[in-house]
């Protein structure tokens, strides 16, 4: 708030001081002081113009450095008009002087620099978001400040800026001619030029490098600030300045504010190709002139031979001037084939992470879009690149008749949309974006299998050594002890301990039996490992169909931690197992789903039920891997057919 009132408080206070120097302009005499008609109210005017811009700016963009250059700017100015005005009056005029006319007149005859100088320097550097683009630019910049403020000072004691201010008058103080020169020659003008340089140089390399919109907003700039810059240093017409003046305002909101207003890149574009074209046309005009006027001594023939040589040797040239120009502007979307090659090429040449990141940058570039993202079919965010504010144009990812995902690019701006043209490079692009997608779509697949499949592999191993350590090894080391005590009552001939030692080493052996039958129980199957759970129980099913016909239903599964999936696989092939041996079922039915932290099975089927075999042996073991993983086993059983659900946990509780 406080700094839209103060830059509101210096436009009204400029406001004030031009209808004063327009006052003075109206007095008798007035016109000894020159054109001050034109001096106040087309550069007044034009500064008016400035701070207004600058104090919009500033109400906008508080924190942009641009607004309050260009409210500093037009305000040194208009300080300018109105103390040249009041001073040059007050001593050439005015009788008798007006108080401190002197003072007034050198004062103003230097606080023009600021305001023509801050844009092709300072401005173009901070363009467009008020900050410097790296720490470099502090050099030229800081020498541009330092120059600009010592030739206002200077200018102050410069009898020559003096009298154009109050003609036909001297300074009160002013500087030797040497020392001037020295000054401004010797000091300012080369430091400042070099400045220039510095910051131009620096900003046509951040123009061929930026991307949209940064490219666009320079591109405004250059375009505005170029002629200011032409004009400064050569005679023009007033109308000509005037008009450069006036345009830097405008292209400035322009660019900060809608930066794509009027397509300046097409303006740019023709420019480009057609301005340097024309200097090419002039050049060798004047060279084939030159040289073959020389040769035939003036005669009408050489403007003829020139003309020729002119229209054959710029022929090619102006294709490859109409391509550079369009590379420069637009990248790579004026050539397909070149796009999908430099697809290519990123694509074979990125690592295996930044791949897909690599290739929509690619896409960008090509398209000059701001943004680009792939999305899954279930509107998952795969990628994206860029900052996605609105969506552009969607196009859709297909591999093998099925969906991928879908590419979008956000939008270039409300006055520059996606033509045909370019709408048909996106989806050839596309059709490699696909691919890449689907590519690593089945890599990430295979390397979840694979870590699923290690994850099995690891746990029944370790079960196995736990099984065979704590419960085989045991049983099978006490048979070997037991069979060392029978060799030793064989040999004292103990007839009795031998008789109870063998009947001991006989129920060793069918524990040892039991153990290894139950060990090979639970083992995982090795379909589990190759198949998964859903394709496993569907082959089941197949050979289970010789009897009983049988469904499968299962929705998309995650990962299954080894001991559920093996405990779901073995509960279903039990319970087919009943169906298809006591039920004498027309059909069954098995159901797999699997909702947040457990997993759902239901094996259904239409036969004579269960009856008096509910508690058998295929059903005890259903319930005891059941609840060996803390799930919950019911069995609903009628003479329409048998029901059996088991829900597992898919977390340890």
């Amino acid at each position: 708030m406080a700094a839209r009132t103060f830059s509101w408080m210096v436009l009204l206070s400029s406001a004030a001081i031009l209808a004063c120097a327009g006052w003075i302009s109206t007095l008798p005499h007035a016109d000894r002081l020159g054109d001050s008609v034109y001096f106040v109210w087309v550069v007044g005017g034009a500064s008016v113009e400035w701070q207004l811009t600058g104090a919009v700016l500033i109400g906008l963009r508080p924190r942009n450095m641009l607004g309050w250059l260009f409210l500093g700017a037009g305000a040194s100015s208009i300080w300018q008009v109105g103390l040249a005005g009041y001073g040059g009056y007050g001593v050439a005029v005015a009788q008798p002087q007006w108080p401190g006319a002197q003072l007034a007149a050198a004062v103003g005859s230097g606080l023009w620099f600021p305001s023509m100088l801050l844009t092709p320097t300072i401005v173009l550097a901070l363009y467009p978001n008020g900050h410097l683009p790296s720490r470099w630019w502090r050099w030229p910049v800081a020498g541009s400040a330092t120059m600009m403020a010592l030739m206002v000072c200077v200018e102050a004691f410069d009898p020559q800026a003096y009298d154009d201010v109050a003609p036909g008058h001297a300074p009160a103080v002013a500087l030797p001619p040497e020392v001037l020169a020295w000054l401004m020659t010797g000091v300012c003008l080369p430091l400042l030029v070099l400045s220039t340089l510095a910051i131009w140089v620096g900003t046509i390399v951040r123009l061929v490098r930026a991307r949209t919109p940064e490219r666009q907003q320079l591109t405004w700039f250059v375009c505005g600030a170029g002629p200011l810059l032409v004009v400064m240093f050569i005679d023009v017409p007033k109308p000509v300045t005037a008009v450069c003046v006036y345009l830097i305002p405008v292209v400035v909101a322009v660019g900060v504010l809608r930066y794509r207003l009027l397509g300046i890149e097409t303006v740019l574009r023709r420019g480009l190709v057609y301005g340097s074209l024309t200097l090419g046309v002039i050049a060798v005009y004047l060279t084939a002139t030159a040289v073959v006027g020389s040769a035939l001594d003036r005669r009408p023939l050489p403007g003829v031979v020139a003309a020729a040589l002119v229209a054959v040797l710029l022929a090619p040239a102006r294709d490859r001037l109409q391509r550079a120009a369009d590379r420069l502007v637009y990248g790579a979307r004026r050539d397909p084939l070149r796009a999908i090659t430099q697809l290519g090429d990123e694509v074979a040449t990125a690592g295996h992470v930044d791949l897909l990141s690599a290739a929509l940058k690619v896409v960008m570039n090509a398209l000059r879009a701001p943004a680009a993202m792939v999305a899954a079919p279930d509107g998952r965010l795969v990628n994206v690149q860029g900052e996605m504010t609105v969506t552009g144009p969607v196009i859709p990812l297909r591999v093998g008749g099925r969906d991928v995902g879908t590419l979008t690019l956000a939008t270039r701006g409300p006055a520059e949309s996606y033509n045909d043209a370019e709408t048909r490079l996106l989806t050839a692009m596309a059709l490699q974006i696909a691919v890449l997608v689907r590519a690593l779509e089945l890599t990430e697949a295979l390397e979840a299998e694979r870590d699923r499949v290690v994850a099995a592999t690891r746990a029944e191993r370790n079960r196995l050594r736990h099984d065979l350590h704590d419960g085989l090894g045991p049983s099978l080391s006490g048979m070997g002890l037991g069979l060392q005590a029978l060799a030793d009552a064989l040999t004292a001939g103990d007839m009795p301990t031998c008789t109870a030692l063998l009947a001991r080493v006989r129920v060793e052996a069918t524990t040892a039996i039991g153990e290894i039958r139950r060990i090979i129980d639970a083992l995982r199957p090795t379909v589990l490992d190759t198949r998964g759970l859903a394709d496993a129980v569907r082959e089941h099913a197949r050979t289970v169909a010789l009897t009983v016909p049988v469904g499968v239903t299962a929705t998309a599964l995650p990962i299954l931690p080894p001991d559920v999936e093996t405990a779901s696989y073995r509960i279903i092939t039990e319970a087919l197992t009943n169906t298809a041996r006591h039920a004498h079922a027309h059909h069954a039915h098995v159901t797999i789903t699997a909702d947040t932290g457990s997993l759902r099975i239901v094996i259904s089927d239409d036969g004579t039920g269960i009856g008096a075999a509910a508690s058998g042996i295929g059903l005890t073991s259903m319930r005891r891997r059941t609840e060996a993983l803390h799930g919950d086993f019911t069995v609903h059983s009628t003479q329409a057919g048998t029901t059996v659900v088991a829900t597992l946990p898919l977390e340890n509780p």
